[in-house]
């Protein structure tokens, strides 16, 4: 499912944009496989990350809905910062 070209979406207001989608094959139990749909995106303000969605649960709207709470996630954290 990995898509040559970028993609461009909207989500929270911001450019989103899709870098890669790529069907991984897991083994969380052992002979027992698990497929996930990691998608790989950037926004302008972030670099870019990863999200993991389960192949059967795999849909656009799925898609756009994990990455706006992936967003939410990662505007929220709050490094430590102070001086030595």
């Amino acid at each position: 499912m990995a898509e040559e070209k970028k993609e461009k979406i909207e989500e929270l207001g911001e450019e989103v944009e899709i870098l890669s989608r790529e069907e991984i094959v897991t083994f969380p139990k052992l002979k027992q496989p698990k497929t996930f749909i990691a998608v790989i995106y950037a926004t302008r303000d972030l670099p870019p990350a990863t999200v993991w969605i389960p192949k059967e649960e795999y849909s656009l709207e799925k898609e756009k809905e994990m990455i706006k709470e992936d967003i939410k996630r990662r505007k929220s954290f709050m490094p430590e910062v102070y001086k030595v």
